[in-house]
């Protein structure tokens, strides 16, 4: 199981020392900044569950989830550059990768017999997280990588490289994950 320390290491690798800062405050300290306000309670990113019902459903599932498709997008962008001589915004896509479900942290709670459920927030993660980023003021590529991570199915659609990289890795994860911890699942989407 990876470690939060494992994330920091792959924020280390974005060459850009404000964005690395930027990413690294966010992942230590989610809600900072944008959810003052906010009526919902805020999970440690480390304990979160990346979901409920679907993928990575466990504590610390979160964490595994983001390292797992932040190691892969960085491993398809490498190959894509090789192979295509692709231009790949690595430091957005490293960053974007590592934040893309930060909203997460506002979504579920422990109930008194320690199982994860919805807080009921009105606003999906990845609006929330969009919006923490948009306040902390995030570059506008690594904002819409967030924005986009559901895909086409998302209300905002994939359009930059780095965006389609983490909204299929990112999916690509849950699927397989799901299909390791909860086979039954991925029977219900094949038919």
């Amino acid at each position: 199981m990876p470690t939060f320390k494992y994330l920091l290491e792959l924020a280390g690798r974005i060459k850009d020392s404000r964005l690395r800062k930027m990413v690294i405050d966010t992942l230590r300290n989610p809600g900072a900044l944008a959810n003052k306000n906010m009526k919902l309670n805020q999970v440690p990113f480390e304990q979160a569950p990346a979901s409920i019902d679907w993928h990575h459903t466990k504590t610390g599932g979160l964490l595994e989830h983001t390292y797992a498709v932040t190691k892969m997008c960085i491993s398809v962008a490498e190959d894509l550059q090789k192979v295509y001589k692709s231009e790949i915004d690595m430091d957005a896509l490293i960053a974007g990768a590592l934040l893309h479900d930060i909203g997460k942290v506002w979504g579920v709670k422990k109930t008194k017999s320690r199982k994860w459920q919805s807080q009921g927030a009105v606003l999906d993660h990845t609006m929330l997280g969009t919006a923490e980023l948009h306040a902390r003021h995030f570059p506008e590529k690594v904002v819409h990588i967030v924005a986009a991570h559901f895909g086409d199915q998302g209300p905002t659609p994939p359009q930059t490289i780095e965006a389609y990289i983490v909204h299929m890795i990112d999916n690509m994860d849950a699927v397989l994950n799901s299909n390791v911890e909860e086979p039954k699942i991925i029977n219900l989407l094949i038919g």
